[in-house]
């Protein structure tokens, strides 16, 4: 699964951090989400899909 973030779109509005904690932090460069490093742990899958549905501007996409 990769996980890429729309730095154009993504607004900062934190939903991502709050459903899937163990996967997206902010950057504290841009102030924008990304995504950590080693990606996405199995028990994380779901919590993926809960903040891909909770971005309110659409900005993370998934490629399985």
């Amino acid at each position: 699964m990769k996980i890429t973030i729309d730095l154009m779109a993504c607004k900062a509005y934190a939903n991502c951090l709050v459903e899937a904690p163990d996967v997206f932090d902010f950057s504290e460069e841009t102030g924008k989400a990304i995504v950590l490093e080693g990606g996405v742990p199995n028990a994380s899958i779901e919590d993926v899909r809960r903040a891909i549905d909770a971005c309110p501007t659409h900005a993370i996409t998934v490629v399985e």
